[in-house]
C-alpha cells in the first residue's frame, strides 16, 4: 500500500513558538504541537523524503527509526526545510546508506555551496534533474522508474523569491503534490496543479494582516479560492503556524479539505 507520513507540518518557527504566550502555543493539546514542514512517502516499496527539516533527528525517531529513505526531494533550500541535512548525512554515513538528494540543479546549489563539506561524504549524492521549458513554464524531471514520475515545478514564494511544487504521477492515473511554500502563484505555474487526487499546501495563518509585499505564504482564506479554482478530489493544509488551532479551525473547512499533524499517515490510492 502506498501511504505518506507528516513528519512535521508547522512553519518556519515551529509550534509552540519560542517565547510565547498565546493560546495555540500553551495548549497541551498534541494536535497543536508541530515541528518544522517535512514529510516520507513509500511508493510500490521505494520509500522518499521531501525536505529535511531541523527537526529531522527527532521526527525520524518518532515516525521511522527502522528504514533510511533512498531518496529526498527538496523544494526549496531555506532553513526550515533542509537544516537536518547533516544528521541525515550522519545517519546514511554511519549505517552504510547510499542515498540521492535530488532537486533542480539552481536549489543543489545553494545546498552544496551551504554544506561543502557533504559533497563528497560517503552516503550522499547531490543530483541536479534535467530541465527545459515547456510552454515558457521551466519544470524538472527525475523518473524514478517506467511507473512514477517525480517532476518538480517552480513557484512564487512572494517576499521570500520561489520554491518548487513537487508533482507525483503514478502510471495507474493517480496524481498527487506538494506545495509547501508559495504566494501569489501565477496562473501558468498553477496549471500542472488541477484535477489532482491529492494536493498537499501550505497556509501558515488562517487569515493574514501582514502587507502583501511582506508575505510569501497563503493562508487558509485564500486556500478556499484556489481550492475551488483547481478543483482537486481532497486538499491538505500544512505549514501551519501558531494561528491555527486545529479542532476549533477543522469544523471550518470544507468537505474536501482537512489540517494535516505531525504523524499523520495517509494512503496514496
Amino acid at each position: 500500500m502506498d501511504t505518506l507520513t507528516f513528519y512535521g507540518t508547522s512553519d518556519a518557527q515551529g509550534v509552540p513558538r519560542l517565547l510565547c504566550g498565546c493560546h495555540v502555543c500553551k495548549s497541551v493539546k498534541p494536535h497543536n504541537h508541530r515541528t518544522r514542514p517535512s514529510c516520507e512517502f513509500n511508493i510500490d516499496e521505494q520509500t522518499f523524503l521531501i525536505d529535511i527539516s531541523p527537526d529531522f533527528r527527532s521526527q525520524f525517531q518518532l515516525y521511522n527509526n527502522s528504514h533510511i529513505p533512498s531518496t529526498v526531494l527538496i523544494t526549496h533550500a531555506h532553513n526550515d526545510h533542509v537544516a537536518g541535512l547533516g544528521d541525515f548525512a550522519d545517519l546514511c554515513y554511519w549505517n552504510n546508506k547510499e542515498v540521492q538528494i535530488i532537486s533542480p540543479p539552481d536549489i543543489i546549489n545553494m545546498l552544496t555551496n551551504r554544506f561543502p563539506y557533504l559533497v563528497n561524504r560517503k552516503g550522499l549524492t547531490f543530483v541536479g534533474t534535467d530541465q527545459w521549458a515547456n510552454n515558457g513554464i521551466k519544470i524538472s524531471f527525475h523518473r524514478v522508474n517506467h511507473g512514477i514520475k517525480i517532476s518538480f515545478h517552480r513557484v512564487n514564494h512572494g517576499h521570500n523569491g520561489y520554491s518548487y511544487g513537487i508533482l507525483v504521477a503514478k502510471e495507474n492515473g493517480y496524481r498527487w503534490a506538494y506545495m509547501s511554500d508559495s504566494f501569489d502563484v501565477l496562473e501558468d505555474q498553477w496549471r500542472p496543479f488541477y484535477h489532482l487526487d491529492l494536493f498537499i499546501f501550505g497556509t501558515s495563518f488562517w487569515k493574514e494582516n501582514q502587507p502583501r509585499w511582506k508575505r510569501s505564504v497563503y493562508d487558509v482564506t485564500e486556500a478556499f479560492d484556489i481550492n475551488r479554482m483547481i478543483e482537486p478530489k481532497k486538499m491538505i493544509l500544512t505549514h501551519l503556524s501558531h494561528d491555527i488551532d486545529i479542532k476549533k479551525r477543522t469544523r471550518e473547512l470544507p468537505k474536501n479539505m482537512m489540517f494535516a499533524s505531525d504523524g499523520l499517515k495517509i494512503t496514496l490510492n
